[in-house]
């Protein structure tokens, strides 16, 4: 367990250390007008205004490019697997990715969602006693590499946190893991059902 945790660690240092490397530090700054041409493909599943054709499919509109960006990289190393990502992020170079996050991320963010009142109020409860606002920000709009939650789709959400709980979806520090590791399938529902509701 303390060699997984420990791989985990250094994996997650070796990402960061890429995004800050000399290569990067010294690319051209992210252009969001490039970025759109760059996703014209992109917009096939997750619209041109970053709002998703499918509730299986994520709203990519006003995540923070950080958080775009470490998920293409997962897609085209491999690490995480999803549909045609994978072949898709193959060709993308780091500005790509960089100019395309930086598009999305100037989007207006997805709508909020009603649903069960119950429902909403119980993933509150949860998100609080999980501090999931601690990594994810208060209203869950996201910060840095960490996703926005709010206005996402719940079914892509319980999808989501399903595959983290399993395993299934490559978690790089284990914090996801830890904190999805007790949840049952109703608190799971509950708390997509909150994150759908913020804006």
């Amino acid at each position: 367990m303390k060699v997984v945790i420990k791989t985990k660690a250094i994996l997650w240092v070796a990402f960061f250390t890429v995004l800050s490397s000399p290569l990067l530090v010294g690319a051209a700054p992210p252009d969001a007008a490039a970025g759109k041409v760059k996703a014209q493909t992109c917009f096939v599943c997750h619209g041109e205004n970053g709002i998703s054709i499918s509730s299986d499919i994520p709203n990519l509109a006003a995540q923070p490019p950080l958080s775009i960006t470490y998920q293409l990289i997962q897609f085209r190393g491999q690490q995480r697997k999803g549909g045609a990502m994978e072949a898709l992020a193959v060709p993308l170079s780091d500005q790509d990715m960089r100019d395309i996050a930086a598009y999305y991320a100037a989007l207006s963010p997805p709508p909020a969602k009603s649903g069960n009142v119950d429902k909403i109020a119980k993933g509150q409860q949860i998100s609080s006693a999980q501090y999931c606002n601690s990594c994810h920000s208060p209203q869950l709009q996201g910060q840095k590499h960490i996703a926005r939650l709010a206005g996402q789709s719940p079914e892509y959400l319980i999808t989501q946190l399903k595959n983290i709980r399993s395993g299934a979806r490559v978690d790089m520090d284990g914090t996801m893991g830890s904190a999805a590791r007790g949840l049952s399938d109703d608190d799971i529902e509950s708390l997509a059902a909150y994150a759908a509701s913020l804006n």
